[in-house]
Protein backbone atom coordinates (compact mmCIF):
# COMPACT_ATOMS: atom_id res chain seq x y z
CA UNK A 1 0.00 0.00 0.00
CA UNK A 2 1.29 3.43 -0.92
CA UNK A 3 1.32 6.21 1.61
CA UNK A 4 -0.43 9.50 1.11
CA UNK A 5 1.37 12.65 2.07
CA UNK A 6 0.97 16.35 1.44
CA UNK A 7 4.21 18.17 0.72
CA UNK A 8 5.24 21.56 -0.54
CA UNK A 9 5.62 21.62 -4.32
CA UNK A 10 9.02 21.96 -5.88
CA UNK A 11 9.99 24.85 -8.13
CA UNK A 12 9.80 22.54 -11.14
CA UNK A 13 6.24 21.49 -10.28
CA UNK A 14 5.13 25.09 -9.78
CA UNK A 15 6.70 26.09 -13.09
CA UNK A 16 5.02 23.19 -14.88
CA UNK A 17 1.56 24.07 -13.53
CA UNK A 18 2.10 27.75 -14.35
CA UNK A 19 3.19 27.02 -17.91
CA UNK A 20 0.23 24.65 -18.40
CA UNK A 21 -2.15 27.37 -17.17
CA UNK A 22 -0.57 30.02 -19.39
CA UNK A 23 -0.80 27.72 -22.43
CA UNK A 24 -4.45 26.91 -21.74
CA UNK A 25 -5.35 30.56 -21.05
CA UNK A 26 -3.71 31.92 -24.18
CA UNK A 27 -5.28 29.14 -26.24
CA UNK A 28 -8.73 29.96 -24.86
CA UNK A 29 -8.33 33.65 -25.64
CA UNK A 30 -7.06 33.09 -29.18
CA UNK A 31 -9.66 30.46 -30.02
CA UNK A 32 -12.40 32.65 -28.54
CA UNK A 33 -11.39 35.48 -30.87
CA UNK A 34 -11.28 33.12 -33.86
CA UNK A 35 -14.69 31.62 -33.09
CA UNK A 36 -16.27 35.04 -32.50
CA UNK A 37 -14.79 36.41 -35.76
CA UNK A 38 -15.72 33.36 -37.85
CA UNK A 39 -19.30 34.48 -38.70
CA UNK A 40 -17.87 37.65 -40.30
CA UNK A 41 -15.77 35.57 -42.71
CA UNK A 42 -18.76 34.48 -44.78
CA UNK A 43 -18.03 31.30 -46.73
CA UNK A 44 -14.87 30.69 -44.71
CA UNK A 45 -16.78 30.45 -41.42
CA UNK A 46 -16.91 26.62 -41.24
CA UNK A 47 -13.26 26.31 -42.19
CA UNK A 48 -12.13 28.86 -39.59
CA UNK A 49 -14.32 27.60 -36.77
CA UNK A 50 -13.97 23.84 -37.28
CA UNK A 51 -10.30 24.23 -38.24
CA UNK A 52 -9.53 26.06 -35.03
CA UNK A 53 -11.64 23.75 -32.89
CA UNK A 54 -10.06 20.58 -34.24
CA UNK A 55 -6.62 21.82 -35.27
CA UNK A 56 -5.47 23.53 -32.07
CA UNK A 57 -5.86 20.48 -29.80
CA UNK A 58 -4.19 18.29 -32.44
CA UNK A 59 -1.21 20.65 -32.69
CA UNK A 60 -1.01 20.79 -28.89
CA UNK A 61 -1.00 17.00 -28.56
CA UNK A 62 1.66 16.68 -31.26
CA UNK A 63 3.81 19.30 -29.55
CA UNK A 64 3.40 17.63 -26.16
CA UNK A 65 4.43 14.26 -27.55
CA UNK A 66 7.33 15.46 -29.70
CA UNK A 67 9.03 17.93 -27.33
CA UNK A 68 10.51 17.78 -23.86
CA UNK A 69 10.65 20.10 -20.90
CA UNK A 70 8.87 23.42 -20.77
CA UNK A 71 7.82 23.26 -24.45
CA UNK A 72 6.09 19.95 -23.76
CA UNK A 73 4.29 21.51 -20.81
CA UNK A 74 3.23 24.52 -22.88
CA UNK A 75 1.97 22.23 -25.66
CA UNK A 76 0.07 20.18 -23.09
CA UNK A 77 -1.61 23.39 -21.89
CA UNK A 78 -2.49 24.26 -25.50
CA UNK A 79 -3.99 20.80 -26.00
CA UNK A 80 -5.97 21.09 -22.74
CA UNK A 81 -7.25 24.58 -23.56
CA UNK A 82 -8.19 23.56 -27.10
CA UNK A 83 -9.98 20.45 -25.88
CA UNK A 84 -11.90 22.52 -23.33
CA UNK A 85 -13.03 25.01 -25.99
CA UNK A 86 -13.96 22.12 -28.30
CA UNK A 87 -16.03 20.48 -25.57
CA UNK A 88 -17.74 23.76 -24.71
CA UNK A 89 -18.72 24.67 -28.27
CA UNK A 90 -19.43 21.22 -29.70
CA UNK A 91 -23.12 20.98 -28.64
CA UNK A 92 -23.95 24.32 -30.28
CA UNK A 93 -21.92 23.48 -33.40
CA UNK A 94 -23.62 20.11 -33.84
CA UNK A 95 -27.07 21.72 -33.75
CA UNK A 96 -26.36 22.92 -37.30
CA UNK A 97 -26.61 19.32 -38.48
CA UNK A 98 -29.94 18.44 -36.89
CA UNK A 99 -32.97 18.36 -39.13
CA UNK A 100 -36.16 20.13 -38.13
CA UNK A 101 -39.29 18.29 -39.04
CA UNK A 102 -42.70 19.91 -39.20
CA UNK A 103 -45.38 18.34 -36.97
CA UNK A 104 -47.68 15.90 -38.71
CA UNK A 105 -51.22 14.72 -38.02
CA UNK A 106 -52.16 11.13 -37.11
CA UNK A 107 -51.94 10.00 -40.77
CA UNK A 108 -48.38 11.31 -41.05
CA UNK A 109 -49.38 14.22 -43.29
CA UNK A 110 -48.57 17.86 -42.71
CA UNK A 111 -51.42 19.96 -41.45
CA UNK A 112 -52.23 23.12 -43.40
CA UNK A 113 -50.05 26.02 -42.35
CA UNK A 114 -47.73 23.97 -40.14
CA UNK A 115 -44.16 24.17 -41.35
CA UNK A 116 -45.20 24.78 -44.96
CA UNK A 117 -45.48 28.19 -46.60
CA UNK A 118 -48.83 28.40 -48.37
CA UNK A 119 -48.68 30.14 -51.77
CA UNK A 120 -51.70 31.72 -53.39
CA UNK A 121 -53.25 29.67 -56.19
CA UNK A 122 -53.45 30.55 -59.88
CA UNK A 123 -51.25 32.47 -62.28
CA UNK A 124 -51.81 35.75 -60.45
CA UNK A 125 -50.11 34.43 -57.34
CA UNK A 126 -46.55 34.72 -58.71
CA UNK A 127 -46.80 38.33 -59.96
CA UNK A 128 -48.42 39.42 -56.71
CA UNK A 129 -45.60 37.79 -54.72
CA UNK A 130 -42.95 39.40 -56.95
CA UNK A 131 -44.59 42.82 -56.56
CA UNK A 132 -44.78 42.45 -52.78
CA UNK A 133 -41.12 41.36 -52.62
CA UNK A 134 -40.12 44.33 -54.80
CA UNK A 135 -42.01 46.75 -52.60
CA UNK A 136 -40.18 45.43 -49.53
CA UNK A 137 -36.77 45.72 -51.17
CA UNK A 138 -37.15 49.36 -52.33
CA UNK A 139 -35.41 51.84 -50.06
CA UNK A 140 -36.87 55.34 -50.01
CA UNK A 141 -34.62 58.36 -49.48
Amino acid sequence: MQEFAIAAPTTEEITRVGVLGIGAGITGAVEGVIISMAPKLGALEPIASWGALLGVPAVGVAGALLTKGILSDLSLGIAAGGAAILGYTMPAMLQEFTLHRAPANSQGQLNAGQGVKQLSAGPLGAPARAQAAGARSVVEF
